[in-house]
């Protein structure tokens, strides 16, 4: 499928979205409205700078001359507890905001601004769509149960992706769109300036679970191939379920876990997690059978398995399953 030019409308309308929502909260001097705000101290969106619509060219507010993806900056960093807790919770802080936003302001916003049906169908594409040439390659000698499960999920997900409408995301919420900028301060200690969140030409409205389950599909890789990060993801979640609260179901537990193992089943091996001289075929066959298993288990529900053996234990707490 090629990329449809007019994605760009809907990066400059987000962004203008999430820049008015958090200005006017900042300007509201009435303390019984409820706070709009989506950005935080730390994570933020570029402003629109200049948008040429015939052209589809946005250009953007700069992140920091010496700003860098946060994939690349966890990669590269050694870092200390403080920091990774605090670019969990404010990364989980931050799409919880937008995600309740979008809920709030839905009759504004859907389906007349944020529909984007070419994101959808893309998405579903580049992800769901190729959960049986993942589980093909290197499922073959795994039970025929097993692969129907994921031809099942294959379905189950898809379906969802493109037919709820549930809320405004981001649509493609992973570290390699987080620009973050940092100072060395004492003992050289790094502390953060900013995170600017981009790339958000695939924003529109869908289910909020798949952006938790991008992100923590790439955290997972981090912590596995890069260096342990574990409270990264942790912190991520405790930030989003306290702020999401009730509105929180088993669903989007469902939804976000075998979102996470789609994504290391169907990304991982080929992003450049393993070198080419690393075994590479049989890493990728770990990673693909790792997620697989979380898909098997989220499809049949077993919440035990999902709190003993990953992160998404947090959800699982919250929702007391």
């Amino acid at each position: 499928m090629a990329l449809y030019g007019d994605r760009m409308t809907f990066e400059q309308t987000v962004l203008g979205i999430v820049a008015k929502a958090s200005d006017d909260d900042n300007n509201n001097s009435n303390n019984n409205k409820e706070h709009e705000a989506i950005e935080t101290t730390y994570v933020k969106a570029p402003r629109v700078l200049y948008w040429d619509p015939e052209n589809n060219i946005v250009i953007q507010q700069d992140a920091g001359t010496k700003s860098t993806h946060l994939k690349e900056f966890i990669s590269t960093h050694t870092l200390n507890p403080k920091l990774v807790k605090q670019i969990g919770s404010s990364l989980g802080e931050f799409i919880a905001r937008l995600h309740l936003y979008g809920l709030r302001h839905r009759s504004e916003l859907y389906p007349e601004k944020m529909a984007n049906k070419e994101a959808l169908s893309l998405s579903r594409l580049i992800l769901y769509d190729q959960f049986l040439t993942a589980s093909s390659k290197y499922m073959a000698d795994q039970p025929q149960s097993d692969r129907d499960v994921i031809e099942l999920a294959s379905q189950w997900g898809g379906d969802r992706l493109v037919n709820e409408p549930e809320t405004l995301v981001h649509g493609d919420f992973w570290p390699g769109n987080f620009l973050i900028d940092t100072t060395t301060g004492e003992e050289d200690e790094l502390t953060i300036n900013h995170m600017y969140i981009v790339d958000w030409e695939m924003s529109r409205y869908g289910p909020a679970a798949m952006d938790l389950g991008q992100f923590m599909a790439e955290a997972y890789s981090l912590n596995k191939y890069r260096q342990p990060c574990e409270e990264l993801m942790a912190c991520f979640l405790e930030t989003y379920c306290k702020i999401s609260g009730d509105r929180l179901t088993t669903m989007d537990l469902k939804t976000a876990v075998i979102h996470c193992g789609g994504h290391l089943m169907s990304w991982t091996p080929y992003t450049g997690w393993f070198k080419k001289d690393d075994d590479q075929d049989a890493k990728a066959k770990e990673i693909t059978l790792i997620g697989a298993e979380y898909i098997k288990r989220a499809m049949s529900e077993d919440w035990a398995w999902v709190r003993q053996e990953t992160a998404f234990r947090v959800m699982v707490d919250h929702l007391k399953l």
